[in-house]
C-alpha cells in the first residue's frame, strides 16, 4: 500500500468507494470499541435532533449489537473467526462514514410534513440511495472477510438489515 493510503481516514474512505478491503485496516479491539461507541453516539445526537430521541439509544445500540454479532456468527461458521476485529472495525467505520454523509440530508428534511414537500422527496430517495450504498459496503467487506462472492455476501447482509428492522420493531416496538 502506497503512502497515500496510509490513514485510517483513507482506508476507511477506501472501503466506502469499494477500493480497499477489511485487512487493509489495522487489528486493534480498541477501534472496534471506538468506532461502536462514536456510531451510537453519533445516532443519539443525530436522533436528538431530529426530535426522535426517546428510543434512539437502544436502537442504536440493538443495531450495533445485531452487526457484530452477525459478522461474528457468519466468520465463525467459515472458521474465519480471526478476521474479526479488522472486519468488525470495517463494518463500524463504514456504517460511522454513511451516517456523517447521510446526516445532512436527514437535518435539511426538518421539519417534516404530511405531504412531504418536493425537496422532502427528493431527500428522502437520497436517504434510500445510501442505504442501499452501505448495504453494498457491508457486502463488499464480507466478501473480503469471508472469502466469499458479492451476491452471497449481500444477500447475507441484508438478511441482517432484516433482522435489525425486525428485532428493533420486536423488543422497542413501532
Amino acid at each position: 500500500m502506497d503512502e497515500r493510503h496510509d490513514s485510517l481516514f483513507a482506508r476507511v474512505l477506501g472501503l466506502c468507494l469499494l477500493r480497499t478491503a477489511p485487512q487493509d485496516l489495522p487489528h486493534a479491539p480498541a477501534l472496534v470499541a471506538g468506532f461502536g461507541v462514536a456510531g451510537v453516539a453519533l445516532a443519539t445526537v443525530v436522533g436528538a435532533a431530529v426530535g426522535e430521541a426517546d428510543d434512539l439509544l437502544p436502537r442504536a445500540l440493538l443495531s450495533t449489537a445485531v452487526l457484530l454479532g452477525s459478522s461474528a456468527i457468519a466468520l465463525a461458521v467459515r472458521r474465519l473467526g480471526h478476521r474479526w476485529v479488522q472486519t468488525a472495525t470495517a463494518l463500524l467505520a463504514s456504517d460511522f462514514v454513511m451516517s456523517l454523509v447521510q446526516t445532512p440530508f436527514l437535518l435539511a428534511m426538518l421539519p417534516i410534513t404530511d405531504p412531504p414537500t418536493a425537496t422532502q422527496a427528493l431527500l428522502g430517495w437520497v436517504l434510500v440511495l445510501t442505504f442501499f450504498w452501505q448495504l453494498g459496503v457491508n457486502a463488499h467487506i464480507m466478501r473480503h472477510a469471508m472469502d466469499a462472492g458479492f451476491g452471497f455476501a449481500l444477500v447475507l447482509v441484508a438478511t441482517w438489515a432484516i433482522a435489525n428492522w425486525s428485532l428493533a420493531h420486536l423488543l422497542l416496538g413501532g
